[in-house]
């Protein structure tokens, strides 16, 4: 196998990871209804989600002999100042927003992740990544846009919470870069369930899953919602960068409406169509930058003589 190949099997392996955290994130929406409509509030559901996340990994991690990073400080600092905050946003910004323009602010997250890439670490983002940003940004744009006006502090929020995710996954991809990402994930789990823990007694808001939608609606959020698609995400990142995996990403809100459509009946038009198509073809041009370069590269190269 040449070194290509390598490289192209490499990257195509870490844009499907991205793609399996996409679907994963995608069913959060339908587990969270579940947990809501037996009345938990926010921060228990949030609490149980990520306390359920965490005590499944450390089996896992006791049980492989893992063994914590060194420092661990860093990560335990992405958990409390990162993962924890952003996993709240989106569920503050929905109180204020309806979800579509919520889910819009959201996914402004990857141009966030190119831009700072360009800002801060001086990374050029090349025509194809630029194109896949612009061809993510209208997908998002056409599938969530409704006209009307919107209070000025969800906005704010909103796109408070975008930068918020994207600082995250870039301060991630260099903090966890050596990590291995069930680890990580681990950590930075518990990191969140302790602060969501605290804001329940602060409310006095906690309570025990104890019917079955309850329950279940637990361990769907803990599995296919949050150990799954986090893990899956940072494994991404650590193959293709954060840039790369997080507009891969923008592929959930599609598979979030097609969920809805086939499980609760929700009906998508025209528009979701199309702007899905382009989240689909951003995800196809990122797939495909090393393979055209690699094709650039091999003209470029002088004859043998």
């Amino acid at each position: 196998m040449t070194a290509t190949r390598a490289v192209e099997q490499r990257r195509g392996r870490g844009v499907g990871l991205a793609l399996l955290s996409a679907t994963g994130f995608s069913t959060l929406g339908l587990f969270a209804r579940l947990i809501y409509s037996e009345g938990f509030s926010l921060q228990a559901a949030l609490a149980w989600r990520f306390t359920t996340a965490a005590l499944v990994l450390w089996i896992v991690v006791l049980a492989t002999g893992r063994r914590l990073p060194r420092p661990v400080w860093p990560v335990v600092a992405l958990g409390f100042l990162g993962f924890a905050p952003q996993a709240g946003l989106y569920f503050a910004t929905v109180r204020i927003l309806d979800p579509g323009i919520a889910g819009l602010l959201l996914y402004l997250y990857p141009s966030f992740v190119v831009i700072i890439g360009i800002v801060v670490l001086r990374r050029k983002p090349g025509w194809l990544r630029a194109l896949a940003v612009l061809l993510s940004l209208a997908g998002c744009f056409i599938t969530f846009w409704k006209a009307g006006s919107y209070p000025l502090a969800g906005i704010i929020l909103g796109l408070i919470m975008a930068i918020v995710y994207a600082s995250y996954l870039v301060v991630g991809e260099r903090i966890l870069a050596e990590v291995d990402p069930i680890m990580s994930t681990a950590i930075m789990m518990s990191c969140a369930a302790l602060v969501y823990w605290v804001a329940c007694l602060l409310t006095g808001e906690s309570r025990l899953p104890v019917t079955p939608r309850a329950i279940g609606g637990i361990i769907g959020v803990a599995f296919v919602a949050t150990i799954i698609p986090v893990t899956t995400l940072l494994a991404s990142m650590r193959i293709i960068g954060a840039a790369d995996a997080s507009l891969v990403s923008t592929l959930e809100p599609v598979l979030t409406i097609i969920w809805s459509s086939i499980l609760i009946g929700e009906r998508f038009g025209p528009a979701q169509v199309f702007g899905g198509s382009l989240i689909l073809l951003a995800v196809i041009a990122i797939d495909l930058a090393p393979k055209l370069a690699a094709m650039g590269r091999g003209r470029a190269k002088p004859a043998a003589p």
